[in-house]
């Protein structure tokens, strides 16, 4: 199944290995790296098999609900263990 992240971009599900928070990542100096091609204007990086990043103009939790396997999901907080 191919998952719409916003701005005419598809993502297949198979492919995806994480979304995130564009805004998270930009206060994080650690996650900069993943900013690498990613619009201001983003709210949404999807990172692949390949470490290619996309991003996409849709809340990353609106694209999480697009598609959501509850046996291949999980959420992680930061205080998770």
């Amino acid at each position: 199944m191919y998952i719409h992240i916003g701005g005419r971009v598809l993502v297949s599900d198979r492919k995806i290995i994480g979304i995130f928070n564009a805004e998270t990542l930009r206060r994080s100096p650690e996650n900069a790296h993943h900013l690498a091609g990613i619009r201001d204007g983003d709210k949404t990086v999807v990172i692949d098999g390949k470490n290619e990043k996309l991003g996409g103009i849709v809340s990353p939790f609106t694209v999480i609900k697009r598609r959501i396997d509850e046996k291949d999901f999980c959420w992680r907080k930061r205080y998770d263990e």
